[in-house]
């Protein structure tokens, strides 16, 4: 049996087993954190995925495997394109992860799109791409972010396959990610931006494509209470409850609903927000998606 989604907005995403634990501790907050509640997490990641199909988006879920706890951190599954021709298959960029303990989770992706309907490319050879962790978009540009984790080569390599605009950016840490250091509030022309984790010459760069203006600034500390690493979708901005309030009025004033998520076990120790449990598909094409890959289908197994 298979659903073609009337939303135009998918969200791959993928929850964590039953026996979920931290295994690389590789962020800032899972290095020191304590060990996490596999329960606790499931049932954190449910509230986030009905929150997205309540607003309109449709969830589709790659079930949990044993042994791979990045996986739920569904940003880095790579990135999805559009075909590069009427009637063809969508395309899948596979990344290349830098925690070892991440890198198979390209073999549990790559088929599991092709199942979908995907053509799957693998592009970024030896070098590190993290995925749409390190792609966002804004005023019809595609953003495409180096630095952090992921290495410049590995752009230069993925870059032919994005059509239209692109700024390169460059971010350092503790933004591992291009989302760490930027969140695109797009209904409102706008975006949250932390400075001193960018590149004086980026900054330039995007000031100048987008204008001060509709720049909104926030710190170092912030980003680390998730500052840019909320989920818009539609007018509401699906945030972890550690957000600060300066940040949640500043999202407010540009006319969004922040809606606030207790994510104690997958945020605030493993340390991903909203943003990085999802690998958002934007104005997808007509996909059949077999009914085990639906949220309906999980959500017994995640309560229970």
């Amino acid at each position: 049996m298979y659903y073609i989604p009337k939303a135009m907005d998918l969200y791959f995403m993928s929850p964590p087993p039953r026996d979920w634990e931290l295994r690389g501790r590789a962020n800032f907050r899972s290095r020191k954190a304590a060990d996490v509640d596999p329960l606790r997490a499931r049932r954190e990641w449910l509230t986030l995925a009905e929150g997205i199909e309540a607003l309109g988006g449709t969830v589709v879920v790659l079930p949990p495997v044993q042994g791979l706890s990045g996986l739920p951190y569904a940003a880095e599954a790579g990135h999805p394109l559009p075909a590069t021709r009427p009637g063809g298959r969508p395309r899948f960029l596979l990344p290349k992860m830098k925690p070892q303990h991440r890198v198979a989770e390209r073999t549990v992706w790559g088929p599991f799109m092709e199942r979908l309907g995907f053509e799957v490319i693998d592009e970024p050879g030896e070098f590190i791409w993290e995925g749409q962790g390190d792609v966002a978009w804004f005023d019809r540009a595609t953003l495409l972010f180096h630095g952090g984790r992921t290495d410049t080569h590995a752009v230069n390599a993925i870059r032919k396959h994005f059509d239209g605009e692109l700024l390169e950016l460059s971010v350092r840490e503790p933004a591992f990610h291009g989302n760490m250091a930027l969140l695109p509030l797009e209904r409102s022309r706008s975006m949250l931006v932390c400075a001193d984790v960018m590149h004086e010459d980026s900054l330039a760069l995007l000031e100048a494509r987008v204008g001060r203006d509709c720049l909104h600034f926030v710190s170092e500390e912030e980003i680390q209470l998730y500052a840019t690493n909320g989920l818009p979708v539609g007018d509401t901005v699906l945030c972890p409850s550690v957000l600060p309030q300066r940040v949640r009025k500043l999202i407010e004033r540009e006319g969004y609903t922040v809606a606030e998520l207790g994510m104690p076990e997958l945020c605030e120790k493993a340390g991903g927000a909203s943003r990085c449990l999802v690998c958002v598909f934007r104005d997808a094409p007509d996909l059949e998606i077999p009914s085990e890959n639906l949220l309906s289908a999980h959500r017994e197994d995640l309560l229970g």
